[in-house]
């Protein structure tokens, strides 16, 4: 029987689907307006842009908001402490969010990348965060589970510090130096530390349901795992501090980190591989195919988009000709979408379809969106990598000119476009899915506390009135067999 607070969480994993394809038809644009920049768009590139990048934020922090709602409570063993704070904190967050985007594509802008939104919007993102911590922790304190169960550990941490590294950005600082150090606390150490930190304990939570796959053994890896991405979370984000204008030493630093953060992909991998059957996955049902098949593509990235590259990146010789090039942008496309997109849209999908029946058609789209998304991205990336090498080599060795690079990269920058246009078929075909099924199960969707409640007592009824019947059956075969008994001891007691 699913707990009243995972019920609640269905709105939420269609709200990021409709986050997630909107923003890949805004990315298109942006994508056509580089490759052709004469074109006449009817948003400003630096509004489009700024857009872009707060919605690839926002979106996979609202989706994994109601996946640790779902999660949690079922790691913790009983509901989530106040079903009204879940359903406060999604509409303030949803508000916030559509006020942040709008606010943003009017040109209302306070200048640092990623942390555009004004500051009281800043402080809606603040209070949504706080809810759920305070939700999740009050939870925690009356759970009858082990204080130490590794997934509660790792959400609870991650969660905590989102709201650490995002309070001091919505402060105004004198000096840019300061100002830059505190943002790439959102901009690094959220994707690298916290929603690493929930994105581990939610899949650990996943995983330990699989045929095969021990409690124990999971939770002694996602220890070890939380230890080490805490540490190298914190000191990879050196080379950030360096380029914002810190000490040399910082870049070194964040480089020998920077080696070590995919280990706990690794880890986690290696601990599935080695309890989990493999004829195990081609028993799985559809919806579990298409999940599983999301969360592959996460660790994928994870390990090529994220690990390696951004490994390659962070050495200090490779990161002095490559910085600010298109090299970046492809790393960020692999690490943000690539590996937290996927995880989020994965788990989204398991939500939405706990309880709505996922027909054949349905399946397929599905199948055909995921390889869509896969070959747009890689298509996308690919080419970002490439035109990056080229800006390198361009300005560093043949002294050319930014307008002269441009020229120079134009090919790969329509490759891009085509690959951006793969992915927003994708996410367009992934989104159809989504509202098509809800637009049919609406009010299973946006359930009213009311119902649920109403809902919840009809079934504990039906389940007290069937102990009853257990009891009264189960008085009845203990007369029968009381009566059997005693002439059982007759019989034995006359027979000759």
């Amino acid at each position: 029987m699913m707990l009243l607070s995972q019920k609640l969480c269905y709105k939420y994993a269609l709200i990021t689907f409709l986050f997630f394809g909107l923003q890949g038809i805004v990315s298109t644009g942006g994508a056509l307006e580089t490759a052709f920049p004469d074109i006449p768009i009817p948003i400003p590139f630096t509004a489009g842009r700024s857009f872009h990048l707060n919605i690839s934020i926002m979106w996979p922090l609202f989706g994994i908001t109601g996946i640790i709602y779902f999660f949690f409570g079922r790691e913790a063993g009983r509901e989530i402490y106040s079903l009204k704070l879940i359903e406060a904190n999604f509409w303030l967050f949803l508000v916030t969010i559509i006020t942040i985007l709008g606010s943003l594509v009017l040109g209302f802008n306070e200048g640092i990348e990623y942390l555009e939104a004004l500051r009281p919007l800043k402080v809606g993102i603040a209070v949504s965060i706080s809810i759920l911590f305070y939700n999740l922790i009050r939870t925690y304190i009356v759970s009858k589970v082990p204080k130490s169960r590794a997934t509660l550990v790792s959400i609870l941490a991650g969660s905590c510090t989102l709201i650490v590294f995002f309070i001091p950005n919505i402060l105004r600082y004198s000096h840019p130096v300061a100002e830059e150090f505190l943002k790439f606390w959102v901009v690094h150490l959220w994707e690298e530390m916290s929603l690493e930190l929930i994105g581990t304990g939610v899949l650990a939570a996943v995983l330990v349901t699989l045929p095969g796959m021990q409690r124990s053994t999971i939770e002694n890896v996602l220890y070890l795992d939380i230890i080490v991405m805490v540490v190298t979370g914190v000191l990879a984000t050196g080379h950030h501090y360096y380029w914002a204008g810190g000490p040399s030493y910082w870049i070194w630093v964040g480089g020998a980190f920077s080696t070590i953060q995919i280990v706990p992909i690794f880890l986690l991998l290696y601990s599935i591989m080695k309890t989990v059957k493999l004829q195990y996955f081609s028993q799985l049902g559809q919806r579990e195919k298409i999940v599983m098949a999301m969360i592959a593509s996460s660790m994928f990235y994870h390990i090529f988009g994220a690990g390696l590259l951004g490994f390659l990146m962070a050495i200090p010789a490779v990161n002095k000709y490559i910085h600010g090039t298109y090299i970046t942008s492809a790393h960020s496309h692999l690490a943000v979408f690539g590996v937290f997109g996927f995880l989020v849209l994965a788990l989204s999908y398991y939500i939405f379809f706990s309880e709505i029946v996922l027909d054949k058609k349905s399946y397929w789209f599905s199948w055909i969106g995921i390889l869509l998304l896969n070959g747009g991205l890689l298509t996308m990336s690919t080419a970002l990598l490439v035109a990056g090498g080229l800006q390198s080599h361009f300005w560093y060795v043949l002294g050319l000119t930014v307008g002269e690079t441009n020229q120079g990269i134009l090919p790969w920058m329509l490759l891009r476009l085509a690959g951006g246009l793969t992915y927003t078929a994708g996410s367009s075909l992934l989104t159809y899915v989504i509202i098509k099924k809800a637009w049919s199960n609406f009010s299973l969707c946006f359930p009213s506390l009311k119902e649920l409640e109403q809902q919840r007592c009809i079934e504990l009824k039906d389940l007290h009135n069937g102990f009853q019947q257990l009891v009264v059956t189960a008085s009845k075969l203990e007369q029968a067999l009381s009566k059997t008994k005693l002439l059982l001891d007759k019989y034995l007691k006359i027979k000759p």
